[in-house]
């Protein structure tokens, strides 16, 4: 019983895991991060994106596993196995199934101190089988690898972790290609790495071979050839094992992040000498997030032990001069842009650059493990060349300290010091009792304050303002749920653009780099905010209400006090058009509506929408042309009309109003424009906002009162000002902020006829399909088309995958206004169904089947081969 407690607590494997563990739980109690305060863990994509990604993986798993494959919560509809493969393929996500959501950020920081304590355990174990180190020093050379700077950089990117703790792994493996004739095990460890996360998965499989191709180069090495074929099909079979997710996922990305392109060139992207100062602890902040460098931090001790491999004797000069090749090649990869668009799949990555400098960290420290015993004494000219080299880091910082932001005075003096403290441990010629302990005091301080040093340049979401949120959203779940029909939410406020995902309905936003581009160019052509990695549908107006089925909105009611995290905090958008809606219920926070408008998923229409042309920057005219040939009544629902009235406070009116450039007169002084208008009806009244006029520039005011819209926006947007307003001045203010013009890009006035949208609206669900059976990858129904309306029009995205039957028979769908899915059918009563099925997923599968086959019996023959040897 005593040993075993030792094995699982005081063990150098058993501390590889609980060190690094204990360090990041100690940090984020001290910063009372939830379960331990009311702070959280969540920042940046973290709170933003990933937690939404994590409630979608208990709903799937809990409620509806057919949204692994399809959900209509990913905006308006859209694949999810490509969304699983990048974000929720890791089984710590399993550990998120035990809790409710209002405690997701308590379980996430678990997760996150585990992955930090299996990145130490499994580093050690590479270390203890290979007989690189022994003892307690085995643990000094794995919390370098747990605690290194790109996992601090990385803590908030959950997803990424688990492909990184399984490289070790995966390099034993590999090893035993060459000294034990097993394949079987590389082959599995491969495939679990480009399982967990493809994308550093593409990383890994880019270290492994030219890994392998520097330690073919070995002398001793029996059968070469024989090896390299091992090699070659091993590889294959540990690819094959993932083609099930792997192939639909490279189908999803060619719909979408592959399509931007970024530019080559042989250009270095950043200063290479400025690598040196991410030797310093803490050398990363938020710039550095958003556009900085490689972050590969070890300890002092790691780089003085790197020496020992290219002093000692011991090892091979071909040997040597591989390893200074691949780390060179690693390095060049952080700075020179053909090699760093090779490792991120030949796509700058927006945010978090150099994402694959983990490996950096590894091969240092692997390379190190494999010479250094304890034995080893530095020689005079080695000491004197690292202190040197030390020096040389702290004074090259020092003097630019000034132009850099990312490390002060501290950070390099505590470098500098634990540098030359570690240092000096080594030119003891008797290592006592009290020396090992020193060496892991030493480098135990410098991993820590690497630690608190990163992470205490980051803001976090306070749990009180998660709860809030959570809290108001989860009451209207709550009704929203009673209704069991198909519909979409819309929001004049959300936590992040992934609340559908979160609370499990069908809300028309959505942010993930597995997004389509047809998805975000529909958007911008619809006048709602995109990029290339998110939508929001935040600038909707009564037609795009009732076009794309939002039958419920969801607002602030104006209870909550404004306190952090309440809906009136998270305000995105301005709907005074609800008052044409029918209030249905009021929570403590917000209030519901209901629009009768709403169309549902599928219905009858003109066949004129199949040649529905979309505009370019010009919303409010795509989505009343669609609705007319929708009706097939070709009367305009949308109308242009003129302001006025322009009035110049600080700058000249001027007399055409859209595209115009006002300029302020007076730098020193306020400057605005006023336009003026009086509508002429009840109508719903709108102004378009082009790209060129950004909303970080000036605010938005109507009748005196700022409105808030989204952050950004690229193309045209629709800013709803007013309805049920006939013979009431209006006046709207653009008020300019720090900024000495403002061009009034694509600035037009609309309405839109409120009752003929409501006439139309009521014709069309007239023959609407009634569904008799739906998942989210199936929908079932029947539905009945006439002579002026054989079309069945749908609000799904057209993608392949979906597989559509008419009465029995396979049909072909059509693409309307360039994104949804049209169906041409002949007069009549109709049953439809509709099956959503990743495409490849069939042959992926086929081949993760024969790659199991194949390596389950050559497995078995190499087990009976040990057992009968």
């Amino acid at each position: 019983m005593k040993h075993t407690l030792k094995r699982y607590t005081l063990s150098p494997l058993a501390l590889s895991f609980w060190i690094p563990l204990l360090i990041m739980l100690a940090y984020f109690a001290y910063r009372h991060m939830a379960p331990f305060g009311t702070n959280s863990i969540l920042t940046v994509d973290l709170g933003q994106q990933y937690i939404d990604q994590f409630a979608a993986f208990k709903h799937t798993l809990l409620q509806h596993p057919s949204s692994f494959f399809y959900s209509f919560s990913n905006a308006l509809g859209g694949d999810m196995l490509g969304e699983w493969a990048y974000y929720l393929m890791s089984p710590f996500n399993l550990i998120f199934l035990m809790v409710p959501n209002a405690s997701l950020p308590s379980a996430i920081l678990l997760v996150t101190v585990l992955k930090f304590g299996a990145a130490g355990l499994s580093m050690a174990y590479l270390l203890q089988k290979l007989h690189l180190q022994q003892h307690y020093y085995v643990t000094l050379f794995a919390v370098n690898y747990a605690l290194s700077g790109w996992f601090i950089a990385n803590d908030l990117n959950l997803l990424w972790l688990d492909t990184v703790i399984l490289l070790p792994l995966v390099i034993l493996a590999l090893e035993r290609l060459f000294y034990q004739q097993s394949w079987w095990q590389y082959s599995l460890l491969l495939g679990a790495s480009i399982i967990c996360n493809y994308y550093i998965g593409y990383m890994v499989a880019i270290f492994v071979v030219l890994y392998f191709s520097w330690r073919l180069t070995w002398p001793n090495i029996k059968h070469r050839w024989l090896i390299l074929r091992r090699f070659i099909v091993s590889s294959a079979i540990g690819g094959g094992l993932s083609a099930w997710l792997i192939l639909p996922t490279y189908f999803q990305l060619k719909l979408g992040k592959t399509q931007y392109n970024s530019d080559f060139s042989f250009k270095f992207d950043n200063n290479p000498l400025h690598l040196l100062f991410k030797l310093i602890p803490g050398s990363f902040n938020f710039d550095q997030m958003q556009n900085g460098q490689a972050n590969f931090y070890v300890s002092a001790f790691v780089l003085i032990t790197l020496t020992a491999f290219f002093t000692t004797r011991v090892i091979k000069l071909r040997v040597k001069i591989g390893a200074f090749l691949l780390l060179a090649f690693l390095i060049l990869a952080t700075t020179w842009a053909p090699l760093t668009l090779l490792f991120h799949g030949f796509q700058y990555p927006v945010w978090y650059p150099y994402r694959f400098s983990f490996l950096i960290s590894f091969f240092v420290i692997y390379l190190a493990a494999i010479s250094w015993q304890p034995t080893w004494r530095p020689r005079l000219m080695t000491i004197t060349t690292l202190l040197v080299i030390f020096s040389a880091i702290a004074i090259y910082a020092t003097l630019s300290d000034a132009k850099i932001n990312y490390i002060n005075r501290s950070s390099i003096a505590l470098f500098i010091g634990l540098a030359l403290l570690t240092l000096a441990q080594f030119t003891f010629k008797v290592h006592d009792k009290f020396w090992l302990p020193i060496l892991c005091g030493l480098t135990l301080l410098s991993l820590t304050a690497n630690v608190v040093f990163t992470l205490d340049n980051f803001s976090y979401l306070t749990n009180t303002e998660y709860q809030n949120t959570i809290k108001a959203l989860t009451a209207d779940k709550k009704f929203l749920k009673k209704d069991t029909s198909w519909y979409r939410v819309a929001q004049t406020f959300q936590r992040t653009r992934g609340d559908g995902m979160m609370f499990d309905y069908y809300g028309g936003a959505h942010f993930s780099s597995a997004l389509p581009k047809s998805t975000p160019t529909f958007f911008g052509n619809f006048g709602q905010p995109d990029g290339d990695n998110y939508v929001v549908y935040s600038n909707g107006s009564l037609l795009s209400d009732a076009l794309l089925g939002m039958k419920y909105m969801i607002t602030p009611n104006g209870q909550d006090n404004g306190d952090a995290g309440q809906p009136s905090q998270h305000l995105i958008g301005y709907r005074p058009d609800t008052s044409n809606y029918s209030l249905k219920a009021t929570t403590s926070t917000t209030n519901i509506y209901q629009n009768q408008n709403a169309l549902p998923i599928a219905f009858a229409a003109n066949s004129g929408a199949l040649n529905t042309k979309m505009l370019y920057n010009n919303p409010l005219q795509n989505q009343g042309n669609l609705w007319q040939s929708l009706t097939g009544d070709l009367t305009s629902t949308v109308d242009t009309d003129n302001f006025q009235k322009a009035i110049g406070h600080n700058v000249k009116a001027p007399t055409t109003i859209t595209n115009a450039i006002i300029t302020r007169q007076n730098a020193s002084q306020p400057a605005s424009l006023d336009l003026q208008f009086t509508p002429t009806t009840n109508d719903s009244y709108y102004l378009t906002i082009g790209s060129g006029l950004d909303i970080k520039n000036f605010d938005l005011l109507i009748n005196g009162k700022v409105i808030t819209q989204f952050s950004s926006y690229r193309h045209t947007v629709i800013v709803n000002l007013n309805s049920n307003a006939k013979n009431k001045l209006q006046t709207i203010t653009f008020r300019m902020k720090d900024t000495q013009t403002l061009a009034l890009s694509n600035v037009t006035l609309y309405h839109v006829d409120n009752k003929r949208i409501a006439d139309d609206a009521s014709g069309l669900k007239q023959n609407s399909l009634k569904i008799t059976k739906r998942s989210e990858r199936h929908i079932k129904g029947t539905i009945t088309t006439t002579s002026t309306k054989p079309l069945i029009m749908t609000t799904i995205p057209f993608v392949a995958g979906w597989h559509i039957a008419v009465d029995g028979k396979t049909v072909q769908a059509d693409k309307v206004a360039n994104y949804f899915i049209g169906i041409k059918t002949k007069p009549g009563r109709h049953t439809i169904s509709m099956t959503y099925t990743p495409p490849f997923l069939w042959s992926g599968l086929a081949i993760t089947i024969i790659a199991t086959v194949i390596l389950v019996i050559f497995s078995n023959l190499s087990i009976a081969k040990k057992v009968t040897t």
